[in-house]
């Protein structure tokens, strides 16, 4: 199995990061538009994009597990393409600023195009739209 892997520091502390993993508004406002989260265990909840062949525009989540602003992840699937990973989020602060550490693993070696797809997508969202969106609210 195969595991993307990213981290990104933003200049707020983890209280201000940890809203924007946990509120659909605010998650929505830089990953993809998300529809139900609720931080609990077992919760289902949806992101949302534009259908395209490459996708069916639904992924699927369960929350799977979380520490208070530290630690959250969930199950994510998907039909098309066939997917059932888990993406897990930790959270480190340190002199100030907030590091957030990405694990998004369960791809299958066939999946080898899926995960380089996704790892640009997150790539983007933690490097651009959200670090724009902490450094708006915290400025």
């Amino acid at each position: 199995m195969s595991i993307i892997k990213l981290e990104k520091t933003y200049p707020v502390p983890k209280e201000v990061l940890w809203e924007y993993l946990i509120k659909d508004e605010l998650l929505s406002s830089w990953c993809m538009p998300s529809k139900g989260f609720a931080l609990e265990k077992g919760q289902r909840f949806e992101f949302n994009i534009p259908k395209n062949m490459f996708f069916s525009g639904i992924f699927n989540n369960k929350v799977m597990d979380f520490h208070n602003g530290e630690f959250l992840s969930y199950q994510c699937t998907a039909t098309k393409p066939k997917l059932d990973t888990i993406v897990k989020w930790t959270i480190t602060e340190r002199y100030g600023e907030t590091k957030l550490a990405l694990e998004h693993s369960g791809f299958k070696r066939s999946q080898w195009l899926t995960k380089i797809m996704l790892a640009a997508g997150w790539k983007k969202m933690m490097n651009e739209h959200l670090y724009e969106k902490l450094v708006k609210s915290n400025a």
